[in-house]
């Protein structure tokens, strides 16, 4: 299912409440629009049905960072959507609305906790959003901004209404009230999205808001050109999105005109590369990477492609086949990676030796037995982030 601007995947814990949500971006491209406007990244998250505030039913809570004028901040709104009247008779609590019930005045607050420049997230800098409950559901909001110099900017808001979610949706759009066109990466890869909960597991539920567990179906208002992938891993207790979905990675760029190869080459990604430690911490490179990989194949008018592209369908053809690596694959494939690794960015550092340890560890052996060998000593370089 594609999901972009303000349709992005529901994620449910078989409908009951979700623990200490957390929703944790990584940058690895630089986010931003076209015009310079401004952004949101809104967490939608939805009660079960039955909580009140005041009189009015809450059924759509909003934990918001907008990224606008040079300068997060969060914005907090919990919402009593189809509520118009107070009930005769009743007198509300100053300062309130049916629709917006919960406390005095949450709208228009905007407390500003992060600095950076104009409304671009940069590469290397992080966001994270974190629910913290108790026994009766969200109790406070902590929202932190680690800039790329790995300084973190923490905000906290206590909720004075404490209620329960069973739901969660992510949207990048625009500023309240407004829409956003984001700027393009060179693989149209912005980020990766961790999603977790403390206990259970998180799955995408089947549908939009309201489909499987009851919530109010509420959408966004504000929009955006952004996309995003299928959730990944789903399910579990923490499952991962990349930010507008790359071409996608390097490998597949490689081949954008062969389907076929690129399935070949999926298939063999899933059942021969994945499972092991070695061979994540490939797919973590090519993923986390493939805009600055991508620069430096076309570096040479594409001769540096065209050999990668070579030598990956040889690659592919051995292991498809059980075969095991010849020496000449191997020596041209560190040939090839030698070129590749002195033109490597700073953010990289590390790639280049650990990669050619790979590459030896096949030599003489089948792609299984090789990642075997170099999971002895390469292991994914990033975890699931800590709240």
């Amino acid at each position: 299912m594609p999901y972009a601007s303000n349709n992005n995947a529901v994620l449910i814990n078989d409908c009951n409440n979700l623990q200490n949500l957390s929703v944790f971006l990584e940058v690895t491209e630089d986010i931003a629009t076209t015009t310079g406007s401004g952004w949101s990244l809104q967490l939608n998250c939805y009660p079960p049905v039955g909580q009140y505030c005041q009189t009015s039913q809450i059924n759509w809570l909003q934990y918001i960072v907008i990224v606008q004028g040079g300068s997060l901040a969060y914005y907090i709104q919990y919402w009593a959507l189809g509520e118009s009247v107070w009930p005769s008779g009743y007198t509300p609590q100053p300062g309130t609305t049916p629709w917006l019930p919960c406390w005095a005045h949450d709208y228009g607050n905007a407390p500003i906790f992060a600095s950076i420049s104009g409304d671009t997230l940069p590469a290397g800098s992080k966001l994270q959003i974190a629910l913290n409950t108790n026994d009766s559901g969200v109790a406070s909001v902590t929202f932190t901004y680690t800039d790329r110099d790995g300084n973190t900017h923490p905000a906290t808001w206590t909720s004075p209404a404490v209620h329960p979610i069973d739901a969660c949706e992510l949207n990048f759009v625009g500023p309240p009230g407004g829409t956003a066109n984001f700027t393009q990466g060179l693989t149209n890869s912005r980020g990766i999205i961790y999603y977790s909960v403390s206990s259970g597991q998180l799955s995408v539920q089947s549908g939009g808001p309201g489909s499987a567990c009851g919530e109010y179906g509420a959408v966004t208002a504000e929009t955006s050109n952004m996309s995003y992938s299928d959730i990944n891993g789903a399910p579990a207790s923490t499952v991962t999105q990349i930010l507008q979905q790359p071409i996608p990675c390097t490998i597949t760029s490689l081949y954008l005109t062969d389907e076929l190869q690129i399935r070949r080459m999926e298939q063999i990604r899933d059942s021969a590369v994945a499972p092991y430690p070695a061979g994540q911490w490939l797919l973590e490179v090519l993923d986390r990477n493939s805009a600055d990989l991508a620069l430096i194949l076309a570096s040479d008018h594409g001769h540096l492609a065209q050999e990668a592209r070579n030598l990956l369908t040889q690659a592919a053809q051995t292991a498809s086949q059980g075969g095991v690596f010849s020496d000449s694959i191997v020596n041209d494939a560190l040939t090839l990676f030698g070129q590749i690794s002195c033109k490597l960015p700073p953010s990289m550092n590390g790639v280049g030796a650990a990669g050619a340890t790979v590459l030896r560890s096949l030599r003489g052996k089948t792609l299984e037995d090789g990642l075997k060998e170099a999971s002895r000593t390469i292991l994914p370089r990033f975890k699931a982030p800590q709240r």
